[in-house]
């Protein structure tokens, strides 16, 4: 989305106090309507001055109070208060430096700042007397308009900012005293965050659905107090909790930490936390976050790059599986083993892992025992049959008696404590070579729809990896055959040509010139050339001309050296059609070690090639879009946390510059406010980490676009100025509401940043377009030039140069991808000048139960 990122103004003074950093301009300083006003007392003898200073800081827009005498200014300060006083140094009666100090004794002025302004030469001993007065600054006439008004701007800023804190507090006090147990209890039902009070003992007081849905407890276990820190958190996190309360207890909060909490019915979750000390009522609030996908995501990653580095490690496939089979558990599985399919039907089972090797031997015995029926209906036999994956998402007892075959087997079943299993198919270029079977038990875990697919992805891969081994190992079997046969018979033609004639490969021979003697019938077959078309080097002409060159070097190299030759090219077929080969061939010697003919074949390897083809384009396209997420993610959380760290900055320097005049309610509200945003940027983090990790859809709910609509403004408050029209008949929809809610926030977000004018209008409408709803987000800001149309889509896309654009420039790709995920799409009609209508479909209906990630 085109953003503009914040630069100096008024609301952001401390940047016109960093070194090299421009002045505002009196437009920039000056207060909007909107804005309260602040009283500047000057304070000088003669009136032409007063009448000057008056001049200079007219354009701020402030109420301007002149005193012509020290006694006149104390008046004053007496009866009011002011964000700043400028004074001349040397005035009739008291001067500056003694009016000064008796405004140091005034309680209601003591802290007001003071600039002094003097018309004599600057001299060390009165700036030092000057500053020892409590003097904020010290200006020499002739002075600079435009540096004098910019100093009063930023104390003028730092007055509003101050006054806006006790009017803050004022308002949050009146606000704690009118909240409702109602009110409460509608934030917390509607948050999508667990949410929940404990006292200082750690017994959970009162919780949200969310949280309680999330370790698996009722209402009703909650007000029986049954739900408690200790009884939820595993004894491994005891350090984490006492480290969390602690922390508690120092700062009043925590930051953000990850653990388990134990389920009711004994599993695990794993949680974001974070806490905060609410000392009023003597309880601790307390939010959570469910990460168990996030995690799960992480692992899965980890775990296919190791199953990679394991599958290309090797060509012996029994030992490659093994080593898969003990990497997955325990990731993956407490249980897990593969079974291959032999070539009469046989299945043989390759390799069983578990975390335990004494349950390792165990369960073998047992195989011996209780021997796997091949023509059993379900498990391995089943999926080896059918190819189709068998997944049983809970082992009940029913299901342990129907397939045990005595009372001693379902004994050892039900010992082994059982409680999930997904077996699915080694399945390679339309065959089933094996079956992997992953089990849950002793962790008490359920295997999901996201796990089986999971699963099958790994079992996919595992299965290339034994395909390719086995085409190796026949590869290599038909070599070996070959070199012997033609070593054993190289006097026996006859012999030769017979078996030539019926091997799968293009066989062929030269002498030890290389010139051509023989090809087998298949080689003629196959390329459509007559005996005569082959003599010298004419058999080339069916290498494609991209491999030409290569093959003919790579042959005449072996012919030269009589070294084995190999080479992959593509040889064209009768019709035309090129395949790609790999060409292999051996010389024969005689007993002094002469070559005296070489044996060649050409085996098809095409299908293969191509396989590895889209194996290869698939991985890259893998990394392109990793590269892009990660530097999503990281744009992403550098702008959005770079404005919080700019309010918790703010934050500091107002405590700072107003240390002696803040009172300890105000401190407290500060270092809340600092705390939230703290909160705040490592929920940031946490959230970006758990998108980056998968892709999660959540529950479709019945949502009134309307009321969502009017809670969004809410939310954003525009300015008083601001016309926001939401048409009257907004649809209901059944469907996700985050991924609805950011589309219409990044838009109207988008009309707002860029209206461009004192009086912005939003309008938001929908129409029925058959299977979807068609919205608009139109607004009467400058508009986009139709050139721009497209390119406004991408990510991290900008109009407007990065250091004059506010954000990252991904809200518009983000409204794109969230909107091409429902299958529907998202553009923009816009001129220069007529402002911008944002256009976008949502499918009427969604299913009920969100789909699993891919």
């Amino acid at each position: 989305m085109p953003d503009r990122k914040p630069g100096l103004s008024p609301q952001n003074p401390k940047a016109w106090l960093q070194p090299g950093a421009p002045l505002p301009s009196a437009s920039s300083a000056s207060s909007t309507t909107s804005e309260p006003v602040a009283s500047i007392l000057l304070v000088d003898d003669h009136r032409p001055n007063l009448i000057a200073l008056e001049a200079v800081l007219d354009p701020l827009r402030q109420r301007l109070v002149t005193a012509q005498s020290g006694e006149e200014a104390l008046e004053h300060l007496t009866r009011e208060e002011f964000a700043l006083i400028l004074m001349d140094v040397k005035m009739r009666g008291i001067d500056g430096f003694e009016t000064a100090a008796r405004v140091r004794g005034l309680d209601q002025a003591r802290h007001t700042p003071i600039i002094f302004i003097s018309g004599l030469p600057e001299d060390e001993d009165r700036l030092y007397r000057g500053y020892a007065q409590g003097a904020v600054d010290y200006v020499v006439k002739p002075f600079n308009p435009d540096i004098l008004r910019a100093k009063v701007a930023v104390f003028v800023e730092l007055h509003r900012r101050a006054e806006q804190i006790k009017r803050q507090e004022a308002a949050l006090r009146q606000l704690e005293r009118q909240a409702s147990d109602e009110v409460f209890r509608r934030i917390m039902d509607t948050s999508m965050m667990g949410l929940l009070f404990s006292d200082y003992e750690g017994r959970v007081l009162e919780a949200n659905d969310c949280f309680l849905s999330m370790v698996g407890y009722t209402r009703d276990d909650l007000k029986e107090g049954r739900l408690n820190w200790r009884q939820l958190s595993p004894p491994e996190y005891e350090h984490v909790h006492h480290d969390a309360v602690n922390e508690l207890n120092i700062h009043g909060v925590t930051k953000q930490f990850e653990k388990e909490y134990i389920r009711k019915d004994g599993r695990r979750v794993s949680v974001l936390v974070g806490s905060a000390r609410i000392e009023t009522q003597r309880r601790n609030l307390t939010y959570v976050l469910d990460i168990s996908e996030r995690k799960r995501a992480e692992a899965n990653v980890s775990l296919l790059a190791g199953a990679g580095e394991i599958l290309s490690s090797s060509l012996d496939f029994r030992e490659t599986l093994g080593q898969l089979a003990r990497l997955v558990v325990p990731l993956l599985a407490d249980w897990c083993a593969v079974d291959i399919q032999g070539q009469d039907g046989a299945i043989q089972r390759v390799a069983v892992q578990h975390a335990d090797p004494a349950k390792v031997a165990f369960v073998r015995q047992i195989e011996e025992r209780y021997p796997v029926d091949p023509a059993s209906p379900t498990g391995v036999p089943s999926v080896l049959r059918t190819g189709q994956t068998a997944w049983v998402p809970e082992i009940t007892d029913a299901l342990l008696v129907a397939h045990t075959r005595d009372e001693q087997h379902l004994r050892i079943a039900r010992e082994l404590g059982l409680r999930s299993y997904v077996v699915v198919p080694l399945a390679a270029r339309g065959r089933v070579l094996g079956a992997m079977t992953l089990v849950h038990a002793e962790s008490g875990r359920r295997y999901t729809k996201a796990d089986v697919q999971f699963a099958e992805e790994l079992a996919r891969r595992a299965a290339l990896s034994v395909d390719n081994a086995l085409l190796f190992e026949r590869e290599v079997t038909v070599r070996k055959e070959v070199e012997t046969l033609a070593e054993e018979l190289k006097h026996s033609e006859a012999q030769f040509r017979l078996l030539a004639e019926t091997m799968p490969q293009l066989v062929w021979t030269n002498r030890p010139d290389g010139h051509h003697e023989y090809f087998n019938q298949r080689w003629y077959d196959y390329t459509g050339l007559a005996p005569e078309d082959t003599g010298g080097e004419g058999w080339s002409q069916i290498i494609h001309p991209e491999e030409h060159e290569r093959a003919i070097e790579t042959w005449r190299q072996s012919l030269r050296t009589g070294e084995p030759y190999e080479n992959q090219c593509r040889l064209r077929r009768a019709d035309g059609v090129y395949r790609w080969f790999i060409g292999r061939a051996v010389a024969s010697r005689d007993g002094v070690g002469r070559i005296v003919r070489w044996f060649g074949t050409y085996t098809d390897i095409d299908d293969q090639k191509r396989a590895e083809e889209e194996r290869q384009r698939l991985v890259q396209a893998l990394e392109r879009s990793n590269k892009e997420l990660d530097q999503f993610a990281y744009v992403t959380s550098h702008d959005l946390k770079a404005p919080l760290r700019g309010i918790a900055n703010l934050s500091q320097w107002i405590e700072e510059d107003l240390a002696d005049k803040m009172t300890a309610e105000s401190r407290k509200q500060l270092d809340l406010l600092r705390g939230r945003v703290h909160r705040l940027e490592n929920l940031i983090d946490g959230i970006l980490s758990y998108s980056r990790a998968g892709r999660i859809r959540e529950k479709p709910e019945t949502i009134d676009v309307g009321k969502l609509l009017r809670e969004m403004v809410e939310l954003l408050a525009p300015p008083p100025e601001t016309r926001v029209e939401i048409a009257p008949d907004m649809p209901v929809l059944v469907t996700e509401r985050a991924p609805l809610q950011q589309t219409f926030l990044n838009l109207i977000s988008n009309a707002l940043k860029h209206a461009g004018r004192s009086d912005p209008e939003v309008r938001i409408g929908a129409r029925d377009a058959g299977p979807f709803w068609e919205f608009s987000v139109s607004d009467n800001g400058s508009g986009i030039a139709p050139e721009y149309h497209d390119r406004i889509w991408g990510i991290f896309q900008t109009l407007k140069a990065r250091d004059k654009v506010e954000g990252t420039g991904i809200g518009l790709s983000v409204v794109q991808k969230i909107v091409q995920s429902k299958g529907a799409r998202a553009w923009v009609e816009s001129s220069v000048g007529a402002g911008a209508t944002f256009r976008f479909t949502w499918p009427k209906l969604e299913a009920r139960e969100p789909s699993s990630p891919g």
